[in-house]
């Protein structure tokens, strides 16, 4: 240090040296641009499948987003507030529109919150039984489908709903076989209940709806084929009116997920159904005790992960 010092010129006048500092809003805002930019950047498509069963209460609301962005909400469960909150925390911030909404069959658990999805986001294309609607919700769902102009297809077994860009992702219609019974006076709006294969390369998702077991005897006979698959959200909530023996044994689940609302008024899910599942193997999820439930897929894995 001496050596330096003593080569430095001795002056009388010192000249201020100015910080490097930087203003505090500059490094607020980079900061906010930062971070911006990190949610952004998480929020793309991770080329994986994510299939959420939502946890909306007593009844059914599945959001898909597919390895591309593509995202399709299948039900709407029985209220708006569970549902527009589990869609929001799901997909990207600033995505206002969905490719698909599916519309199994017109109960109010599985229609209500779609009437307050139309209000909050542009929808290409709805899937639906054929019903005529009543006063309420129903008239109001197909008021509102309507007045935006939105196509609606009515689904029959041995359609596949298809992804642009993405050919190894579909989704196969397996019931009903022809629309029109849940149309009539007395008909069974459950036995309607649209039934669907998700596949994915190899893997298999079976989102079977309200479906009873009459649904399920005629997939049986027609339908055998196309029935196992490792994952099934499970029938109308785990009643006992579904997810006959045959039936589970057939599909064969490594998992099976239940849709279900915390200490509900109808006992679900049946305890029947619950030993007719875990006689199988599978492993059981339910929304009332494990929250949301995702499953996540790329061409070689499937998994599954729960909220609790």
């Amino acid at each position: 240090m001496s050596d330096i010092a003593a080569a430095l010129p001795r002056s009388s006048t010192k000249t201020p040296v100015k910080s490097g500092t930087v203003p505090l809003w500059t490094l607020l805002l980079t900061g906010v641009f930062a971070l911006m930019l990190l949610l952004v950047v998480s929020q793309q498509p991770d080329g994986r499948l994510h299939v959420w069963v939502l946890d909306v209460g007593q009844g059914d609301a599945i959001l898909l987003r597919t390895p591309r962005g593509h995202t399709a909400l299948i039900d709407g469960g029985p209220g708006a507030t569970p549902l527009l909150n589990g869609i929001g925390e799901r997909i990207p911030f600033w995505q206002h529109d969905l490719d698909l909404i599916v519309l199994t069959h017109p109960h109010q658990d599985h229609i209500m919150g779609l009437v307050d999805v139309l209000a909050r986001y542009e929808v290409d294309q709805v899937v639906q039984t054929k019903f005529t609607a009543t006063a309420g919700v129903q008239a109001e769902w197909m008021r509102l489908v309507k007045e935006r102009s939105i196509p609606v297809h009515n689904a029959m077994r041995g359609e596949r709903i298809s992804f642009e860009g993405e050919p190894d992702l579909s989704l196969q219609v397996l019931h009903p076989k022809a629309t029109g019974r849940g149309d009539r006076q007395q008909g069974n709006p459950n036995e309607d209940s649209i039934v669907l294969k998700l596949t994915y390369g190899r893997h298999g998702v079976l989102l079977e709806g309200d479906a009873e077991e009459d649904a399920e005897r005629l997939m049986v006979r027609e339908a055998v084929s196309a029935l196992p698959s490792q994952i099934l959200k499970v029938a109308h909530h785990g009643s006992d009116t579904s997810s006959s023996a045959q039936f589970i044994d057939l599909v064969d689940p490594q998992v099976a997920i239940i849709s279900v609302g915390q200490g509900n008024r109808f006992g679900h899910p049946a305890p029947v159904t619950i030993e007719t599942l875990a006689a199988s193997g599978a492993r059981i999820y339910r929304t009332d005790v494990n929250g949301t439930v995702e499953i996540i897929a790329d061409t070689e894995r499937m998994w599954v992960r729960s909220d609790r």
